[in-house]
């Protein structure tokens, strides 16, 4: 019956028209060159055997690119990949013409790629025959070359060293968030850390040329572009007072060609001044500034040094050229800080404030006499003590307040004459806040190995006064990139807990506004 179906419809199909005989099945049709119809012909007839439909596709477990080649970076089912794809595949050409290709769906984790293609070819005079089949590409697991040189010890061309000689990591911390704020890092091979700083490595002379591209719009940067290797190093001098000197070592020569290989390095020290630093500037040096005291409080590191006069609020810049020229020493850092609690505040009247000069770019810094205790000192003692600072705008009686000591600060080195008559007894820095444990918001990290010979580095406690100055400074938070933290589900006791902690916490505490918080990253540990 069937039979009779598809014979009747040969004969509507070719009514009007000279017609034959198949001679496999019978069936009336236009006469070609077989002499068989279209269904046998597909049925004796495969136009598939010389197409490949198993292939070998190689790709990066490291970088996830495939090897076209080069090595190409693509997504899942993309017009890239399914380029790719058809390539590999043998047997298309000239006889067998490509007329259709599509993914076919398979699990996300099978290590394999179907793709389903519609082929055609001409298998006798004006009779072309369409097929179609699908090519199964076997992903294999191959190391690309660039992540080869990656993890080869000693497969780098140039070499940026970051110094600082200080006892915390906290400019590091800070230097981290602005290369990835700018991408900077896209060309870093690896990154180790030393006990007094960083150490990144290039593959090439040109990649890290490349590296500091992305930084020439940020502001303060001035590039040479005569040197290639040190736009990464002009990228750290434009945000820190730093002195570099480029050196390079030669690997081999080969005298024939007259061609030399060198390894490129270059050293950058970072100023050991920070900000809520206390330094000491010597007598030549105070002249230079305008009549400066000896001491100064450090409360900006950019490309130049800003310092303030706590007692009388005038500021003075120190540019790199110059703090290199005559380096001045810090007599104090955060690990002296002390606990004070505020008792009284009498701001400084505006006739005795009018003899300043400069005043400081910050609004909230304004002269006031405050009368502090020590922490440690209540119940015990009755010491107090009237200092004159630059925080009159943000301290209130019963706040606490962290500040130097220089009563008990012991310094060698230094002349005592100059300190007579002009040094305070307590130099106030910062506003002291209860603040809550958990944040909202998370910082990115770059991925950083250990160098040889040397433990982990814990920078944990640096990252947490970086967090606050984060919190405390709108301006810095520019030029970093805050993530939103992900939310846990709380059980009772954890939201008891954090309401007990709203509680104890300062209500002007300073927090990030979620408005400047980013999406899309996930923290994880693997």
């Amino acid at each position: 019956m069937g039979m009779k179906r598809n014979h009747d419809i040969s004969m509507e199909s070719t009514h009007g028209a000279t017609t034959a005989l198949c001679c496999s099945c019978g069936v009336p049709m236009v006469p070609n060159q077989s002499m068989r119809c279209a269904a046998c012909l597909k049925a004796e007839v495969s136009i598939t055997d010389g197409i490949s439909r198993k292939v070998v596709l190689q790709r990066c477990r490291n970088c996830t690119r495939y090897n076209k080649p080069p090595w190409t970076a693509c997504e899942p089912e993309s017009r890239e990949l399914l380029g790719i794809c058809l390539k590999k595949i043998r047997g298309l050409g000239k006889d067998v013409r490509l007329v259709d290709a599509a993914f076919v769906w398979t699990e996300e984790h099978a290590m394999r790629i179907r793709v389903k293609i519609t082929v055609q070819n001409e298998v006798a005079q004006s009779c072309v025959l369409q097929q179609t089949m699908v090519v199964e590409f076997q992903i294999v697991n191959q190391q690309c070359e660039d992540c080869q040189k990656s993890f080869t010890p000693h497969a780098y061309n140039a070499i940026v060293q970051v110094r600082q000689k200080v006892p915390h990591r906290r400019t590091f911390c800070y230097l981290e968030q602005l290369i990835l704020k700018s991408d900077a890092h896209a060309k870093v091979t690896s990154l180790k850390e030393t006990r007094e700083g960083l150490d990144f490595y290039f593959e090439t002379k040109s990649h890290a040329q490349s590296a500091a591209w992305s930084c020439l719009e940020l502001p303060g940067a001035a590039w040479s572009w005569s040197c290639g290797l040190r736009r990464f190093a002009d990228f750290v001098e434009a945000h820190v007072p730093t002195k570099s000197k480029q050196s390079k070592h030669l690997i081999s020569h080969d005298a024939n060609s007259n061609s030399y290989n060198f390894k490129y390095t270059i050293m950058c020290e970072l100023c050991p001044i920070c900000v809520d630093d206390v330094v000491h500037v010597p007598k030549g040096h105070s002249a230079t500034l305008n009549g400066a005291p000896p001491l100064l409080l450090c409360h900006k590191v950019t490309n130049a040094i800003k310092f303030v006069d706590p007692i009388s609020l005038r500021s003075y810049d120190i540019p790199t050229a110059e703090y290199w020229k005559r380096p001045v020493d810090s007599v104090c850092r955060t690990e002296h800080l002390t606990e004070y609690v505020v008792l009284n505040v009498e701001p400084v009247q505006k006739s005795e404030a009018a003899a300043r000069q400069n005043t400081p770019v910050k609004k909230w810094m304004s002269l006031a006499d405050v009368e502090v205790a020590r922490a440690c000192d209540l119940g015990v003692n009755d010491d107090r003590l009237i200092v004159r600072t630059h925080l009159g705008g943000i301290l209130r009686p019963g706040r606490r307040v962290m500040g130097y000591d220089l009563r008990t600060v012991n310094v060698s080195g230094i002349d005592d004459e100059a300190f007579q008559g002009r040094c305070p007894d307590v130099v106030l820095v910062k506003k002291a806040y209860k603040r809550k444990n958990k944040r909202t918001w998370e910082l990115k990290r770059l991925t950083k190995e250990a160098a040889e010979g040397e433990d982990p580095i814990d920078d944990d406690a640096d990252m947490e006064a970086l967090k606050r100055n984060l919190e405390e400074d709108p301006e810095l938070r520019k030029s970093v990139n805050m993530y939103r933290a992900a939310e846990a589900p709380q059980q009772g006791g954890e939201e008891k807990a954090d309401a007990a902690e709203e509680e104890d916490s300062d209500s002007d505490a300073p927090e990030v506004p979620l408005a400047e918080l980013l999406e899309g990253l996930e923290l994880r540990d693997d």
